[in-house]
Formats: C-alpha cells, sequence, structure tokens
C-alpha cells in the first residue's frame, strides 16, 4: 500500500512538474502553456501583399512544424477593413493569442486594434505601416521609412524633369500611414522648388483602374504641359505610365513605390523610368523574427527598419526576377 501511494505521489509530482514547465513557456501571456501566434492581414488580393502573406504562411507553419510555436491563426484577410480589423483582433484574444502580426489598413482606423491586443498583453508586432498607437503600444514597428520614400520620388522627378513644370500626385488610401509620409517627403522637396507646379492632388486607392481613369483626364487637360506623376505605389504608377505611353506621351515621368514585378519589368523594358522597391517580404520577415525571440523570451528591438531603393535600367537586374 505504501508502494503505491509513494508511486502516486511521484505521478502527481511528475505531473504538477510538467504543469509548470508547460505553464512557463517563454511569451504566454495567458498561462495555458501555448505560444499561439495571429496574423491579420491587410489583405489577401492586391500584389504587394501577395508574396508577404505567401512568406508568412510557409513561415509560420515551419515554426509550427518545429516546435518554435505552438499555433497560428492562418492568415485573417484584413479586407482593406480597419473595422474588419479590429474585429480580427477580437478574434485574436478569443484564440488566446500570445502574439499577433498585424499590417495595418489605416493608421487611424486600425489603432483600437492595436489598444485592444496590447490592453489584454497579447504582443503586437505591427508590420509595413504604423497606426497612430503604433510607437505607444506595439511591441515592435517592422517597415520602413515611407517619408523618405516620398522623397525618393519626388528627387527622381526633380532630376529627369530638369526644367520643371505641371505635376500630379495620386494618392493612396486616405488615412494610411503610408500615404500620408509619403507625400510629407514628396512635397519637402517638391514644394521647395519653384520650377514645379502641382495641378492635382487626389486619391487612386491604391488601384491601377483609378489611377489610369485620373492619368486620363489630366492628360487630356493638360497634354504635353504634363512633366510627371507622382504615385504612391506602383499598382497607380505602372497604370499611369501606360496611359502616357499609349497617349503618346512616353516622357510624362511616372514613378510609385513598391517595386512589383510588372513596374519592374517596365523599368527593364525602357517603358518606365525607375520604381522605389520596397521589401515588403523582408518587413514579415523581420516581423516573424520578432515573433520567434518573443516566444523564446529574448529582448526585441522597438523598430527595425528596411530600407528602400530606387530602381532604375542600371540595377532593375538586381531585383527583377523576371517570374
Amino acid at each position: 500500500m505504501k508502494k503505491i501511494l509513494a508511486l502516486a505521489l511521484t505521478l502527481c509530482m511528475v505531473l504538477a512538474l510538467c504543469a509548470t514547465a508547460s505553464a512557463d513557456r517563454a511569451g504566454d501571456v495567458n498561462g495555458d502553456g501555448k505560444f499561439i501566434v495571429g496574423y491579420i492581414s491587410k489583405n489577401t488580393t492586391d500584389t504587394f501583399h501577395g508574396p508577404i502573406n505567401t512568406y508568412a504562411q510557409e513561415t509560420l507553419d515551419a515554426l509550427v512544424a518545429d516546435g518554435t510555436i505552438d499555433e497560428w491563426t492562418g492568415i485573417l484577410d484584413g479586407l482593406t477593413d480597419p473595422g474588419h480589423q479590429c474585429d480580427l483582433a477580437d478574434d485574436c484574444l478569443s484564440k488566446h493569442c500570445d502574439a499577433v502580426i498585424i499590417l495595418p489598413a489605416e493608421a487611424e482606423g486600425t489603432a483600437p486594434a492595436v489598444e485592444a491586443l496590447a490592453n489584454d498583453g497579447v504582443a503586437v508586432v505591427v508590420v509595413n505601416s504604423k497606426t497612430n498607437n503604433t510607437d505607444d503600444l506595439a511591441a515592435t514597428y517592422c517597415g520602413s521609412d515611407d517619408v523618405y520614400a516620398g522623397t525618393l520620388l519626388a528627387q527622381h522627378v526633380v532630376d529627369n524633369c530638369p526644367d520643371g513644370g505641371k505635376y500630379l500626385h495620386i494618392q493612396g488610401v486616405l488615412g494610411n500611414s503610408a500615404q500620408i509620409q509619403r507625400g510629407e517627403g514628396m512635397h519637402s522637396i517638391m514644394d521647395a522648388n519653384d520650377k514645379f507646379e502641382m495641378v492635382g492632388e487626389l486619391t487612386g486607392n491604391w488601384s491601377s483602374d483609378e489611377a489610369m481613369k485620373i492619368a486620363e483626364d489630366y492628360l487630356t487637360r493638360f497634354g504635353e504641359e504634363l512633366v510627371a506623376i507622382i504615385c504612391d505605389n506602383d499598382d497607380m504608377s505602372s497604370g499611369a505610365q501606360g496611359v502616357c505611353n499609349d497617349a503618346g506621351l512616353p516622357g510624362v515621368v511616372c514613378v510609385g513605390v513598391d517595386g512589383n514585378n510588372y513596374p519592374l519589368s517596365m523599368v527593364k523594358a525602357g517603358t518606365m523610368l525607375a520604381t522605389v522597391l520596397q521589401d515588403g517580404v523582408g518587413q514579415i520577415a523581420a516581423g516573424i523574427d520578432a515573433v520567434v525571440a518573443l516566444s523564446k523570451g529574448e529582448a526585441i528591438e522597438k523598430e527595425y527598419s528596411i530600407p528602400f531603393v530606387l530602381v532604375t535600367a542600371e540595377n532593375v537586374d538586381d531585383y527583377y526576377t523576371g517570374e
């Protein structure tokens, strides 16, 4: 009888130790013994975010397979809708996520999602663009300096339109931090140069189709007086450049941010002068690296910056894959 009691006590001690070890899992904020990662995408449709989501899917699946993390939510589609992203944040809380990667749709509109997660003790890893409260509440931000991207866009126009002239600015979705900051950088250069006159500044909502309609309208109104179209992303710049080329005005300098394969192919072919490459995969890779560090109880930096690169005919072969 004493042997049975001893065995029972030993078993209880082992189970208790296992439970304690499980509950002490690094980064486990709710004490369930697991490290669970949430992933709220900006969307699952646009050209720039496709490779980001693919990299995240493959990498997080591998981290589950090798035991680095216990679970992840899969890609939760943000639908480029800040209200929906806030709902998805609540879903992550119900799934007991310990860390959540989020790619915000809007700086202000997605801020409540970051607040709700952070207030519950979740480590929030913001990727690609900031919310208004990212600096205060997020565990880290992994992105690029969008103000600098805006200066690269503007300086490219200044360098390639030495005589100045009229130009158009096609913005991204209003309220997104990239839209705000790229515009800030662009204006810091263009507003200081009295050779240039901005004849329009309106949103194309990151859409090639919308940018093409805007470009057609302004070409009709200004013709050869229009020397440049500065766009907040490359879906819009490549669309605008196509309109200019088709109108027999290939000299209109269209430039945008992202460096997707299609605009890179245009630079390679000589039908567009340049793009500002944003390394989205590098941004999400930094975000996932931060999550891995958190899962191990390691310290992380408050911000990781991935540099923008101006891609022209001189260096396009370094970035264009031909795929």
